[in-house]
């Protein structure tokens, strides 16, 4: 899980990371951390972050300033704001933050507020998994396909491939039948992804191809078409 860290006193970013490193410990989990020490820095090199922790009160720029140009960019990543002013409460839901901690942070504030947000993570329209990176949150409509490979499997996702260190069954539990379906023992395709398809294969719109085993190809058959009636028609009523 990736956890940009913005604020301007280098004690309180250490302090921060030492409370966070003994939550990620306690759950096993793996924090990566990109550490600003004013806002105009977080902004100009903002990248892909998974949470991110704002002082409320900064020299040069303030941490409502700095989310608002966040937000002017796209970047709609979850934050949390430390402050030692429990009154901001109205000023952050601006900037749509997840929420805010009041300084000094206690661990039983920290560990609500990221359990919470995992727990959110792990919502019915995101797959949740771990990387060797840490927490990865999937889109599952970005889920294109899956393939296994010896005991693991490759996610292809719409941004890339993700290696998921479990089975491609353990993969077909966790993802919705009618969106997802299992064409052969080694590929698990996504029914919004599929460009055409024969007796025996399936192409992709990533260009990528699944196979479809004999035994699956009357069921697959049946089942794109029911989700075909289901889904491809709701954009257009």
């Amino acid at each position: 899980m990736k956890i940009a860290i913005c604020d301007d006193q280098k004690i309180m970013r250490e302090l921060l990371k030492t409370q966070l490193e003994k939550y990620a410990h306690k759950k096993k989990l793996c924090f990566v951390y990109n550490e600003y020490d004013n806002g105009f820095e977080m902004i100009k090199n903002a990248i892909d972050n998974d949470l991110i922790f704002m002082d409320y009160q900064m020299d040069k720029i303030d941490g409502i300033q700095t989310a608002k140009e966040l937000r002017k960019k796209k970047i709609e990543t979850p934050i949390i704001f430390l402050t030692s002013f429990p009154d901001v409460v109205f000023d952050v839901f601006e900037v749509k933050a997840y929420r805010f901690l009041t300084k000094p942070i206690s661990e039983q504030q920290l560990t609500n507020a990221l359990d919470s947000l995992i727990e959110e993570f792990a919502e019915e329209n995101f797959l949740v998994i771990k990387t060797d990176d840490g927490i990865k949150r999937i889109n599952i409509n970005d889920i294109i396909c899956a393939e296994a490979v010896d005991k693991y499997c490759y996610i292809s996702t719409t941004s890339g491939t993700v290696l998921y260190k479990k089975t491609l069954s353990v993969l077909e539990e966790q993802l919705p039948s009618n969106l997802f379906f299992r064409s052969h023992r080694t590929y698990l395709v996504g029914y919004s992804h599929i460009l055409s398809h024969t007796n025996t294969e399936i192409l992709l719109d990533s260009k990528e191809k699944a196979l479809i085993s004999k035994t699956k190809a009357s069921a697959f058959k049946k089942n794109f078409l029911e989700y075909i009636k289901n889904y491809s028609m709701r954009g257009r009523s």
